[in-house]
């Protein structure tokens, strides 16, 4: 058998294949050999037909399933002799096959894109501190106790203060008049730059009645609606403050904790794994932009369109789970393309990257963890372990050698120490 490599593009190349016609042959009488034994001619028993009527009538077909088995046979042969690596399946055309005469047929790919790296050891990065401050626990804390604040009415009847929340009835300004809005809006008495409504509120009274200005947008103002004017009108009909619990023993135990001091250690507890996965997460994010920089080479537009397209599906569904509506997505999603494809490129190339340092340093994954994690996968999705190890052992491999790999390259990077974040 012979085969011949050409590039055509950046990772893609041509495979031409040459099958010797022996080869063809025999094959050609394998498959006639199984048509003859499943065959059912008048005037013969199941199976028993000569193998000539058997072929006179499934020589087509005969010819057909050869080129199913020995196609793809031949092309993986060339591949490992040739020790390519292919990353996309082949695209089989130019296929010639006459009978005593040899096969030939031409095989276009992607391939692994050839480059060299080095100086990965020892990248520098910057060290993202995962320590927990006392200022940080107490802030944990102090958001804990907001979250079981209540709004009260003020005991004592008095103007607007700052941090009050207001219970008021809103009209909107529009067409050159006022209009109803909406009425019990819960409102926030506290600085904003976009409009007056702070300084217009404090100090007045419930029942009382206050215009505020706003700018507003284009589209509004479209409307008949006029920004830095009086916009709306807010009728102040309940003032509340907020009231925070006790920091007590009832109010650990309302989380589950024994005392204080046990809420303390558990904020403090959580805070640390929340800062160990941001520091790690930081890190990781430096070592990838740094990885990037190593080599320069093309990636497969295959594996890019693909991950493009994966980008936007994810875009797609952060709509979708902020209930945005379909029309909107694809109205912005042309403004995400260029970005989305940058995005993918880099991914793709980083994949890459890890891959050449799993190779460079011999980095598999452990048998044992993913006969557990295939395990624990099969049990979790009440799914036979052969289906879930047919599903997901290609993906759990690549992703533990990963790991693996990024783990090994961050044990191996000259951490410079910065200022804690």
């Amino acid at each position: 058998m012979k085969s011949s490599l050409k590039k055509i593009k950046d990772c893609k190349v041509r495979l031409t294949v040459e099958v010797e016609a022996e080869r063809v042959e025999n094959r050609y009488k394998e498959v006639l050999r199984d048509f003859q034994k499943a065959a059912n001619l008048p005037g013969f028993r199941g199976g028993k037909a000569p193998v000539d009527m058997v072929e006179k009538r499934y020589a087509k077909e005969a010819e057909d399933e050869t080129l199913k088995a020995l196609i793809p046979e031949a092309y993986h042969q060339c591949v490992v002799e040739a020790k390519l690596t292919p990353v996309t399946l082949p695209s089989i055309s130019d296929v010639k096959f006459v009978r005593g005469q040899k096969l030939t047929f031409a095989a276009e790919f992607d391939q692994e894109p050839e480059f060299k790296l080095k100086d990965y050891k020892g990248i520098k990065i910057r060290k993202v501190s995962a320590e927990v401050e006392t200022d940080d626990v107490q802030k944990g804390i102090q958001s804990l106790v907001e979250s079981r604040a209540e709004l009260m009415p003020i005991a004592l009847s008095r103007p607007v203060q700052k941090g009050d929340f207001l219970v008021s009835d809103i009209e909107v300004y529009q067409d050159g008049k006022y209009t109803p809005g909406k009425k019990g809006v819960l409102l926030y008495a506290e600085p904003n730059p976009e409009d007056d409504f702070f300084d217009k509120v404090i100090g007045a009274n419930v029942d009382e009645v206050r215009e505020i200005s706003a700018d507003v947008s284009a589209a509004d103002k479209a409307k008949g609606i006029v920004g830095r004017r009086p916009f709306y009108k807010v009728w102040i009909r309940a003032i509340k403050e907020k009231k925070l619990p006790e920091l007590d023993e009832a109010f650990a135990k309302s989380f589950g904790m024994e005392s204080v001091e046990a809420l303390h250690e558990a904020v403090r507890k959580d805070l640390a794994r929340h800062k160990a996965g941001e520091s790690q997460s930081k890190m990781k994010e430096e070592l990838f932009s740094k990885l990037l920089e190593l080599a320069e080479f093309t990636v497969p537009d295959t594996l890019v369109a693909k991950q493009a397209e994966r980008l936007l599906d994810q875009a797609r569904r952060r709509y979708q789970q902020m209930g945005a509506p379909e029309d909107r997505f694809e109205a912005e999603a042309e403004g995400m393309k260029d970005e989305i494809q940058a995005k993918a490129v880099e991914q793709v190339k980083l994949y890459f990257i890890l891959q050449k340092v799993a190779e460079l340093e011999g980095i598999g994954e452990d048998e044992m963890e993913l006969e557990q994690r295939l395990s624990a996968l099969a049990e979790e999705s009440k799914r036979p372990m052969e289906e879930v190890r047919r599903v997901f052992e290609d993906d759990l491999r690549e992703s533990m050698r990963e790991k693996k790999t990024v783990d090994f390259l961050l044990a191996n990077a000259k951490f410079e120490e910065t200022d804690k974040s």
